[in-house]
């Protein structure tokens, strides 16, 4: 309205000085021209006034039709997709737990996609994962022993092989130097999973009573012995071939006992008898994998791992008619919780470790490792990732049951063949 009254002003007063100019005999269409220099500075004034005037009045009128347009776009009918939204919430948060736990009791496929937040299935809740790999690493005996880390993606490592040359040298003498060599691991992380079913009572009776620190607590421990007890079972006798297993510290081989190593498996110790049992073993048998063992490793993490029937045989062996191999605890005795010790070295008993003659069937290949004495450091395990779920509501539904899917990848390597030595026995056919 300002601008309005300022051009109608405008438009007064130049009709009023052309009146004036007329009245004085001139003509008014060449003022601008022939009129004297106050007034054509005066008319050029009021022009160019007017000249922005009217530019601004055609700016908002084509800022109207725009406003116009865009009203019209929004009052017209849209397709509104609904698109899941990736979830932010951090996985140790109470509301990412609340979430995961109403998905898995409602059946909430959608929501758990959502949770995945870009992986291959939803994260457990942290304090969930943490239960299930504490009870992992308490359950599995390997995982104690050997040295454990994490890995985000397949791998080649790079290994020891042979030293470079070392002598001593007389003044001006020649020594013949030799490149050290090394040798390969490729890394190659297996899925190992747990499935449990779970009926709609159980899941709405352990939400009901706290969530996960109730009912999930149960589902948490099973799951973590589960994972922990098949992974033990290949790192003690996996064999490592094609990439379909871990390769276990107690890994056989293909070939006899005294050829040239096979894929790095421990190729050092005694050869007991053919399809000889944990019985056999003697008490020189048992020195005689120890120091088979070089001393540059029978320090540190220096353990055995055998089986429970080994040691109840070992246990029974004595260097004379009292003085037994195996040693009972000075600082638990035999109910304190410490074992005892093997030649004065910590031992673990292993649940998957043979106790008899086992593996490959052909005559005079080596069968299985009944007895593993070396440093467990050069024994890893390589986690892929953290625990993951995926949980399938659909498979049981005519039960109202759902499956929940917990998995973890993982690889393990003799890093070292060196470090160890086993007494191993031979198949007779």
């Amino acid at each position: 309205m300002e601008q309005l009254n300022e051009l109608g002003n405008l438009a007064h007063a130049y009709r009023k000085e052309l009146a004036r100019i007329d009245a004085s005999g001139r003509d008014s269409q060449h003022v601008d021209t022939r009129g004297h220099g106050e007034e054509r500075e005066k008319f050029a004034r009021m022009d160019a006034d007017l000249s922005a005037i009217e530019s601004a009045a055609q700016d908002r009128a084509a800022l109207r039709a725009a406003q116009d347009r865009i009203k019209a776009l929004e009052n017209a009918p849209q397709y509104q997709g609904k698109i899941a939204q990736r979830n932010t919430a951090d996985i140790a948060s109470e509301e990412y737990s609340k979430r995961w736990l109403n998905a898995l009791v409602r059946g909430d496929a959608q929501e758990m996609r959502v949770l995945t937040n870009g992986t291959t299935a939803a994260p457990v809740p942290t304090d969930m994962e943490r239960r299930i790999v504490t009870k992992m690493f308490q359950s599995s005996v390997l995982r104690q022993m050997a040295k454990v880390s994490t890995i985000d993606s397949k791998r080649t490592l790079t290994v020891e092989g042979s030293l470079p040359t070392s002598a001593i040298v007389a003044e001006n003498g020649v020594i013949s130097p030799a490149d050290p060599t090394f040798a390969s691991v490729s890394i190659n992380p297996i899925k190992f999973v747990c499935a449990t079913t779970m009926s709609m009572e159980y899941l709405e009776d352990a939400i009901g009573t706290g969530g996960i620190g109730s009912g999930f607590d149960y589902i948490a421990d099973r799951c973590g012995i589960s994972l922990a007890k098949i992974q033990d079972e290949y790192f003690t006798i996996g064999s490592g071939v094609a990439a379909a297993q871990p390769q276990g510290i107690g890994d056989t081989g293909s070939t006899a006992w005294a050829t040239t190593n096979d894929h790095r498996i421990i190729n050092q110790g005694v050869q007991l008898a053919e399809d000889a049992a944990v019985s056999a073993i003697t008490g020189d048998n048992l020195i005689d994998c120890v120091h088979a063992v070089p001393p540059q490793y029978r320090v540190g993490n220096f353990k055995i791992l055998t089986s429970d029937a080994a040691i109840k045989a070992i246990r029974k062996i004595k260097v004379n008619t009292t003085d037994y191999v195996w040693k009972i605890s000075e600082t638990a005795g035999l109910s304190g919780g410490n074992p005892g010790t093997i030649l004065g070295i910590p031992y673990m008993i292993g649940e998957y470790v043979p106790s008899v003659v086992g593996g490959t069937t052909t005559a005079n290949i080596r069968g299985n490792a009944l007895f593993i004495a070396g440093n467990f450091d050069y024994f890893e395990i390589f986690d892929r990732k953290g625990i993951e779920t995926m949980l399938d509501p659909y498979s049981g539904a005519a039960n109202q049951r759902s499956t929940l899917y917990v998995h973890t990848r993982t690889d393990s390597k003799i890093m070292l063949p060196e470090a160890f030595a086993a007494i191993y026995t031979l198949n007779a056919s």
